[in-house]
């Protein structure tokens, strides 16, 4: 009887995971081991210590200078971490306005053909912006073109915004030109030409510029200007003589604040106020004696010459005798006689010192005569007409200068 065929069936073995090692490398590495161990064998107790003893040393040495690639790659990561800070401060701060709190807004005007770069260090210079390499890094992040042109800006303004403000042309732009010597208004029939005149020139109504004569504004320059003046003079000479540049459509008062300005900075850049003093003025009435001398002498020399006159009679305590001044009382209405007969405080034939205010604007030319004068001792002068028109006769006795008039100034004889 045959015995039962039984088929035995084996279990499938999982697949391993792990990933084997190559027949290769389990050989070599155990001759390196059982090769080691041999060699082990052979040394004697003294060398084997000696040699577990370097073996030790070498390991120290290796993790010593492990531990200093450490050290200098974490240095170096500081090092550029704060490098990285110091830039991201340097950069948010420099990108902040100079001055927030200064919103008054400024001419800058960029020509034609200048680089950016002369524009960034033109931005610092004149205080718009902190740090003229910032500018130039982000106008070439930004790919930003600065248009040529007058440009109002803003040390209120960061530097994306004085950027942006670059980038557009000005359209609509008004040029306006002052000239020196004028006043501000006149009554009809004056027949003189005054600011007045200028500003309706370039489309200003009336009440436009009425309003803003009559405005407040705020200037070192008012300094001792007398609190009752009426305020149709209250801005007479201030309004410096410049041409100057608004948006068509901008009040009148822009323009006057910007005259005012320019005024300080003349003031500022020559000392007038010391000047002055040193001449017993305070700046007021050293405006109010260069409005006289730009009316009376238009000659620069002899602008000082004619200071000098003036200084010498107000140090004596005579009378000035300066016939602009009644003219300009008559042109106001002040008075109802344009001759030295003309009842008026502005009268410097009748009264002495200096009138109550300016009776022009003045220029730096007729401001540096009068913070300037020559020394002389000279007490009359008389403008020339006819042959002599433009030229100034002095003389320091009464009857030279009578003999000064008959020779120089038969018809229009001041």
């Amino acid at each position: 009887m045959t015995s039962p065929k039984l088929d035995i069936v084996m279990p499938k073995q999982k697949k391993s995971s792990l990933k084997r090692r190559p027949s290769f490398d389990i050989a070599r590495s155990f001759v390196e081991m059982n090769f080691a161990v041999l060699m082990e064998s052979e040394l004697t107790p003294k060398e084997l210590k000696k040699k577990r003893k370097a073996e030790a040393k070498a390991e120290r040495k290796a993790e010593k200078q492990r531990h200093h690639v450490r050290n200098a790659i974490l240095s170096l990561l500081a090092l550029l971490l704060i490098c990285a800070g110091i830039a991201i401060t340097w950069w948010t701060t420099s990108l902040r306005p100079v001055d927030p709190g200064d919103t008054e807004e400024r001419q800058f005007i960029v020509d034609k053909g200048v680089s950016t770069d002369q524009v960034a260090t033109a931005l610092q210079k004149a205080g718009f912006i902190r740090n003229a390499l910032a500018f130039k890094i982000y106008a070439r992040l930004n790919n930003t073109t600065v248009q040529a042109g007058t440009h109002y800006l803003s040390p209120s303004y960061s530097v994306p915004e004085i950027a942006e403000k670059l980038t557009k042309a000005v359209a609509d732009e008004l040029e306006i030109q002052i000239p020196p010597g004028l006043a501000l208004s006149a009554q009809p029939g004056a027949e003189i030409t005054t600011l007045r005149d200028v500003f309706k020139k370039y489309g200003y109504t009336d009440e436009e510029i009425d309003a803003a004569y009559s405005a407040t504004y705020e200037s070192s320059l008012f300094d001792g200007r007398p609190d009752d003046l009426p305020i149709k003079n209250r801005l007479e000479g201030y309004i410096y003589p410049d041409t100057y540049r608004i948006y068509n459509g901008d009040k009148l008062e822009t323009l006057i604040r910007k005259a005012l300005d320019q005024f300080e900075l003349v003031a500022a850049k020559n000392d007038l106020a010391a000047k002055f003093a040193a001449h017993g003025l305070n700046f007021y009435e050293g405006v109010t004696l260069a409005s006289i001398v730009i009316k009376e002498v238009s000659n620069t020399e002899d602008q000082k010459t004619a200071a000098s006159v003036f200084y010498n009679r107000l140090h004596s305590g005579i009378v000035l005798g300066s016939d602009v001044t009644y003219h300009y009382a008559y042109s106001q209405g002040y008075c109802e006689l344009n001759t030295p007969a003309c009842d008026s405080v502005y009268n410097t034939r009748q009264r002495r010192g200096l009138p109550p205010s300016p009776i022009s604007n003045v220029n730096l030319a007729s401001l540096t005569a009068v913070a300037y004068p020559a020394e002389t001792d000279y007490y009359y002068f008389v403008s020339g007409d006819g042959a002599d028109t433009g030229k100034t006769f002095f003389s320091r006795t009464e009857s030279e200068h009578e003999a000064n008039r008959r020779a120089h100034c038969r018809e229009l004889c001041r």
